[in-house]
């Protein structure tokens, strides 16, 4: 009887440490992810895997206002075992002309808006969203700074709400900002945000570009992101995300620039993932195979403290 308890014992002890190593933690993680390409495939998947070593369990894409996502890229990214992470934008990309939020909170796109949560919903896996992302900032015309604080929360909160009402809560809402508020006066993500009920994430963009721009500098990791993640962290009970992020290789150095961004994240126990924007767009924001930028993202990949596997708590 006592050989068959410590046989018991041990076999839990095996069972634990096998769900631990699936799940890649032990106390602290954060899931990998990845911006590829518009139209991300498996092949853009399996590259991104054997390029750096893991593949992005969080698979970026976007959507303009009245647009759908391509079924084939749900299918392509949920069969490698990643999940897609959205960002809703309320425009015409190549116009660049906004939509009417009054016609929004009057009911106009309420079909619309219905229509894509259950298409979301029928997913019947978790998808993340990111509504109007970067409205602290004043580049975009849904802006807080446009558009007004108080509508732009009533517009995140009707959406929110209407997915609510379809019942597609696989569906999570990251409340996304930039980084830094622009402009700084009279302005704050603060005064975007749409209260704990609206909220699972709390997003963070932050590129370092370099001296790419007359205005920019080279900035590390932690002078991008540290001082808002305080903040955050002081004031809400969110886990964050970096949902995009990256640094250009002009006036640095780029291998040391993802190693010591490495080094942060783990520091800052509170993001649970990130998404790296990997991708030649305003800047070569990409890792390019066999460079040395892309030899140091594998080998700070190697940490089991990223992790690109499925797990019940992100």
């Amino acid at each position: 009887m006592r050989n068959l308890f410590w046989i018991g014992i041990f076999v839990l002890v095996v069972a634990s440490a096998a769900a631990l190593i699936y799940h890649g933690r032990t106390g602290s993680y954060c899931y990998t992810g990845a911006f590829l390409t518009d139209n991300p495939a498996k092949d853009d998947i399996t590259n991104f895997k054997n390029r750096y070593g893991k593949k992005p369990f969080l698979v970026m894409v976007f959507i303009d206002w009245d647009k759908f996502l391509d079924d084939r890229v749900i299918k392509d990214v949920y069969s490698q075992g990643s999940v897609l992470c959205v960002t809703w934008e309320p425009w015409n990309a190549q116009t660049q002309e906004g939509i009417n939020f009054d016609e929004l909170l009057a009911g106009k796109y309420d079909k619309y808006i219905t229509d894509l949560s259950l298409q979301l919903k029928n997913i019947e896996k978790g998808v993340f969203i990111r509504f109007g992302h970067e409205m602290n900032g004043n580049w975009y015309p849904w802006a807080g700074t446009k558009i007004g604080g108080d509508k732009f929360i009533a517009a995140y909160k009707y959406v929110k709400d209407i997915f609510d009402k379809t019942g597609a809560i696989n569906v999570k809402w990251v409340f996304s900002i930039n980084w830094e508020d622009a402009p700084k006066e009279n302005n704050s993500f603060v005064s975007y945000y749409p209260g704990d009920a609206y909220v699972d994430y709390i997003g963070i963009d932050g590129y370092n570009w370099g001296n790419t721009k007359p205005w920019s500098r080279w900035l590390s990791f932690r002078d991008i992101f540290l001082k808002v993640y305080n903040t955050i962290v002081e004031n809400y009970n969110k886990p964050v995300l970096i949902t995009e992020f990256s640094s250009t290789g002009k006036g640095g150095d780029k291998a040391g620039w993802i190693k010591g961004a490495m080094s942060e994240i783990k520091k800052m126990k509170k993001i649970k993932a990130f998404v790296l924007f990997n991708a030649d767009k305003e800047t070569d924001w990409s890792f390019p195979h066999n460079s040395g930028c892309a030899e140091e993202l594998k080998r700070q990949l190697k940490s089991p403290y990223f992790i690109d596997m499925p797990g019940e708590n992100l």
